[in-house]
């Protein structure tokens, strides 16, 4: 009794510091890294409310469970880069014991202690460095392993206790684990189906197939109504982008990047894999060695012919249980490469394959500690020095979302030190949401968005709603388009220069367009002027129809200003209007310049004899309150010589604005 107790205590001892080392591996320089695009996606989506994360899951690549435990963390720290890293890295550490119990449940060989090959499993679980890469993102690939290995632990000792034992805890914990790998990651689904497989033809062989059917069984009903939900979007966009350019590109492609990305052999020189490959195969032999070994101990030479194949039925039986492992990776590989025709690859899609690689490296060393432990340790000493570059440093660069240089606070660096603590900034994807939301302060304004860019694009009636509702509750809307007017981008911009009132605008890095927008929630007062011309020598003649302000705004408002434009000929120039407006001393105190519709519409592009409403908005000082006078007039940016109205004018007053203090 006491050596069993000293047994377990090692056991507990062993696990625990391999669980040590693999948190001490996870957290090297984990806030060290600026947020990758994954990650700012992820913050972001995260922090919104139940209903708005299920509705965009559905239509995005991934399911909900990792997004919906991220925003209760966020809920109780705060939005910060590394207490979201730092929650990534406990969700993957019970990988280490969980592997340990998963290698004891599966033990190839019954005649032999599990102890070792479960702890050389722990061991590879914690250092290969697919899964200590994404155990420190921000992303669903952290927690996905995990479920895999709770389901495969539950699955196989289902198979193996004895009838006469309860099973419900089991099931619960199969339940758990399935279901569970299911809401975290889509491409969970091979390793699962792998799972079923190997448990169905071993629960048929020992009879033990209902407790293990009716846990699949609950799992799948469990996870049913999120797949009717979700699955049709996700097939229906799969459809949208037919025309994807990785769909001329053979399978075999990438099953070879999956194969690269499983062992992480991108700062291997090459060498990753076939030292991979090359522990595994060792490790085969050493089996085979240890089988003829046996057998010719405990056969006579003259029965040499029942000895081969009392050999060869002893190796069938320790490989038998390789088909697990194999068939996880096997599975995988080939469902992530045929799902990156339709969407893109990448080596994360792979990473709930790791607990069967560290499986079969673990088996492979095990067996080669039978024969030799030189070899064993040359081997492991090869696997070290080939992954050295790899575990010392590749995995904490995070390089494998990166294609550009790029900044991400440059988002909040062009919004703070112009906006005030009650705007709303609007991003049209949510990755810069969420680098805006790592670096904003509690006196910055708050964010929302609408979808019209990569990987998600919401039906505009969504969007459209969302700033509708914006819009009546702040004075000022901040709108961040990345990609500035590419793909659907161009339509959320018409309808915001349609509806609100363009004060600034901005290009940045990255193509990326900032603008500040004012709301109106007053009724406009028609100006006094009607049916202005403003003519060229050379043909010009745009006519001003009718011109709209208001009468009142509160401090730090922005002043709406709603012009009438009509071509009355063809024009050829790119003239650019002008909206000024003056406080008593002449002094000008807010202006906006743009072509019609916020450069939208360029002179030359409007319609003969049709009316074009033009919206500008003024923004004068914070602190300001007084009259200011509003001019509106025409003039050329290439020489900054105004138009003339026809009867002489270079501008037309609009009346007075009445800016009163706020509240």
């Amino acid at each position: 009794m006491l050596i069993q107790v000293n047994r377990s205590t090692r056991i507990v001892a062993g696990l625990a510091l391999v669980t040590l080392a693999a948190f001490i591996l996870r957290m090297i320089g984990l806030a060290d890294v600026p947020p990758r695009w994954d990650e700012g996606w992820t913050i972001a989506h995260a922090s919104l409310s139940l209903g708005d994360i299920f509705t965009i899951t559905s239509a995005d690549v991934h399911p909900p469970l990792f997004y919906m435990l991220l925003g209760a963390w966020q809920q109780l720290i705060g939005v910060n880069l590394f207490a979201d890293r730092y929650l990534a890295v406990l969700m993957s550490l019970p990988v280490a014991p969980l592997v340990y119990a998963v290698a004891v449940a599966w033990n190839p060989d019954r005649s032999a202690r599990p102890a070792r090959l479960a702890f050389i499993a722990a061991i590879c679980m914690a250092w290969l460095p697919l899964a200590v890469y994404y155990s420190a993102v921000v992303r669903m690939y952290a927690l996905a392993p995990t479920f895999v290995l709770l389901a495969t632990w539950a699955g196989l000792r289902l198979i193996s206790v004895q009838r006469r034992h309860n099973t419900t805890g089991l099931s619960t914990v199969f339940v758990v684990g399935a279901s569970g790998a299911m809401l975290t990651l889509y491409h969970a689904a091979w390793a699962l189906i792998a799972l079923g497989l190997y448990g169905f033809i071993l629960a048929l062989r020992r009879r033990r197939l209902r407790a293990l059917s009716l846990a699949a069984g609950l799992s799948a009903i469990l996870y049913l109504p999120w797949a009717l939900y979700a699955i049709p979007q996700l097939l229906g966009r799969a459809a949208a982008e037919s025309g994807n350019i990785a769909q001329g590109l053979p399978v075999s492609l990438f099953l070879k990047l999956g194969v690269e990305g499983l062992s992480m052999a991108q700062a291997t020189s090459g060498l990753g894999v076939p030292v991979i490959a090359g522990v595994l195969i060792i490790g085969l032999a050493s089996a085979f060695i240890g089988v003829v070994r046996k057998t010719n101990d405990s056969t006579a030479p003259v029965h040499a012919v029942s000895g081969w194949t009392e050999c060869v039925a002893a190796l069938a039986a320790q490989l038998a249980p390789l088909t697990l492992p194999v068939l996880m990776i096997v599975l995988t590989l080939f469902g992530v490469a045929v799902a990156a025709r339709n969407w893109a690859f990448s080596a994360r899609m792979v990473v709930c394959a790791t607990p069967a690689l560290a499986l079969l490296l673990a088996w492979s060393l095990d067996r080669m500690i039978r024969q030799s432990r030189i070899l064993a340790a040359g081997a492991a000493l090869v696997l070290a020095a080939v992954y050295f570059s790899t575990s010392a440093s590749f995995v904490y660069q995070k390089t494998l979302e990166v294609f550009d240089p790029y900044n991400p606070h440059t988002y909040f660096q062009h919004i703070a030190p112009k906006a005030k603590p009650d705007d709303l900034v609007i991003f049209n994807v949510l990755s810069p949401a969420g680098f805006y939301a790592l670096d904003r302060r509690s006196n910055d304004p708050t964010w929302s968005y609408a979808l019209t860019w990569d990987p998600v694009i919401e039906p505009r009636m969504r969007w459209e709603q969302r700033i509708q509702q914006a819009a009546a509750l702040h004075a000022r809307l901040w709108v961040v388009l990345y990609r500035g007017l590419a793909g659907k981008n161009g339509d959320l911009r018409g309808w915001l220069d349609t509806n609100l009132f363009p004060a600034a605008a901005e290009w940045g890095e990255e193509g990326v367009f900032y603008g500040l927008y004012g709301t109106v929630h007053e009724p406009l007062v028609s100006a006094q002027v009607s049916h202005v011309h403003w003519r060229a020598p050379d043909g010009f003649d745009l006519e001003l129809r009718t011109a709209q302000t208001a009468a009142t705004v509160r401090t730090g408002e922005i002043i709406p200003v709603a012009l009438t434009w009509r071509a009355d000929s063809p024009l050829k120039q790119s003239y650019k209007v002008f909206v000024h407006a003056f406080d008593d001393s002449g002094d000008l105190v807010a202006q906006h310049d743009a072509q019609p519709l916020n450069d939208l519409r360029p002179m030359p592009s409007l319609p003969v004899g049709a009316d074009v409403v033009d919206h500008h908005g003024l923004a004068p000082p914070a602190a300001f309150t007084g009259r200011l006078r509003i001019v509106v007039g025409v003039y050329d940016p290439a020489t900054n010589q105004r138009i003339l109205t026809a009867d002489g004018r270079d501008s037309v007053d609009l009346g007075a604005v009445a800016v009163t203090a706020a509240p």
